[in-house]
């Protein structure tokens, strides 16, 4: 996990004091600007001083990589007989520079590892590369563009403006959500007025982004980092560590989502949704359904379906072993590698493809639904242990370390333990029934609907006491 940082010292984070301050002086002058022209091009000088902040020349290199991007989408229409040119340059240009940055240096030690496991003596390059923020957001977005043009669903802009601001629109390029351009760009290219339904739909959403993060990701995260920096915790106290583990990601992924998505409603914009109550799940495709929802989409759209119809195309049956098998576990893998570069993210992706695979030819894929009640709860506990098996092996410092553990760690190894992990599971219970009020307030008769508003006061209470605290990064600013 990324050092923790304060708030003053990271600009970035949409918690820290020094964004806010940016985003008041934007917001204020945005809505000045009276033609969606000249908001684009402010909007855009603001996205990349954001992005800027943090590494100028890495914002360089996404302005002219989109710029390329532009040109190339352009020249598909201009030499139809260069379609296919232009779209492998521009997914050799991506995919590359998102290889090279994300990889070398996993592949540089891993590398070097192997050659002194077999007596040589080499060391890994010296050379660390910094990962550019939110490559693996911006880079998704920027190839679906391209595709999409490629495939003649969308035709592609003609304001290099409109289109390096929807690829660096400063609430989404650090970590999403990753918004089709057939949703975005149709809103940055149309004409915007402020409406007081902006205010509305954004509030409740920065209310809660900001208590999920400051009042519930970072208090979990002091104990996750405790037990997963141990050498050899207990296998109950590893257990409980994944089950705050599985708190933490939630609020502090969802957080950053909601947070975006209220500060592109202040801006006029309806962006997507990211997390529809993933951990309800009972399959685990119906957990990607729900978790992530715009990785998972492009997943699905930009990998999955492709490699199906391929395989449909080369003469295999729909039900066959190959149509079955090797879609979703690819899919799973190109997951995996996407969150980051290490063996428990690569392994962590074929467990899902592996579950996927498992739970389809049980039956339990696609629409399958239980018969009863009873049904419903079994298949949801069962989903939910696989849920944090699989974050226990994502959040584990290595293979090795969860191994090793896995087989030589006592039940508990002290007395001590027993405390922590009795003081682990009672905030863990405590911070998520604060997560799961707002779901169950929902439910209430209207005449009740006033204990929403009353429990967003409550957060908002809880935030302002929070927010001169230090926070830590948000958990995805490393991938």
């Amino acid at each position: 996990m990324p050092p923790a940082d304060t708030v003053l010292e990271n600009p970035v984070s949409f918690t820290s004091v020094t964004f806010i301050i940016f985003f008041a002086g934007l917001f204020a002058v945005y809505w000045l600007l009276r033609r969606s022209r000249w908001q684009n091009l402010f909007l855009l000088a603001a996205s990349f001083f954001f992005y800027a902040w943090v590494s100028p020349w890495y914002a360089v290199l996404l302005a002219a990589t989109t710029a390329a991007d532009f040109y190339l989408a352009l020249g598909m229409v201009r030499w139809q007989n260069r379609r296919k040119t232009f779209l492998v340059f521009s997914l050799i240009m991506n995919l590359g520079m998102l290889g090279f940055f994300k990889y070398f240096n996993f592949f540089s030690a891993s590398a070097a590892a192997v050659l002194q496991g077999i007596g040589l003596a080499v060391e890994p390059a010296v050379v660390s590369l910094a990962l550019p923020l939110g490559i693996s957001f911006y880079t998704l977005k920027k190839l679906s563009y391209i595709l999409d043009v490629h495939s003649g669903v969308m035709q592609p802009v003609r304001s290099l403006v409109d289109y390096e601001l929807y690829v660096a629109f400063f609430p989404q390029v650090i970590s999403g959500p990753i918004d089709r351009p057939r949703q975005l760009l149709p809103q940055i290219q149309a004409e915007r007025r402020w409406l007081p339904g902006h205010f509305n739909a954004a509030w409740p959403l920065l209310v809660m982004g900001l208590f999920k993060k400051l009042v519930v990701a970072d208090t979990i995260k002091i104990m996750v980092d405790k037990i997963f920096i141990l050498t050899l915790p207990g296998k109950l106290l590893l257990l409980c560590g994944g089950l705050a583990f599985t708190l933490q990601v939630l609020a502090d992924f969802s957080a950053y989502t909601d947070i975006s998505r209220g500060l592109a409603y202040l801006l006029g914009f309806k962006t997507s949704e990211n997390f529809r109550r993933p951990y309800l799940s009972l399959t685990p495709t119906d957990f990607w359904n729900r978790w992530h929802i715009t990785l998972s989409s492009w997943l699905r759209d930009y990998i999955f379906f492709p490699l199906r119809r391929a395989l449909l195309g080369r003469g295999f049956a729909s039900g066959s072993a190959a149509a079955l098998i090797l879609p979703p576990i690819l899919t799973m893998l190109a997951s995996g590698l996407w969150h980051g570069a290490g063996w428990t993210y690569i392994l962590w992706g074929l467990y899902y493809g592996v579950l996927i695979v498992a739970y389809q030819l049980l039956g339990m894929g696609g629409a399958w639904k239980p018969k009863s009640r009873l049904h419903w709860l079994l298949a949801w506990a069962v989903m939910f242990t696989w849920i944090v098996l699989g974050w226990i092996l994502f959040r584990s410092p290595s293979v090795a370390w969860l191994v090793n553990d896995l087989i030589h760690a006592p039940l508990l190894t002290s007395p001590g333990e027993a405390v922590a992990v009795v003081v682990v599971m009672t905030s863990v219970i405590f911070y998520s029934l604060l997560m799961l009020l707002p779901g169950l307030l929902e439910l209430l008769p209207e005449r009740w609907r006033w204990l929403e508003s009353l429990y967003l006061a409550a957060a908002l209470v809880m935030v302002v006491i929070y927010i001169n605290s230090t926070s830590p990064d948000f958990i995805y600013f490393q991938f």
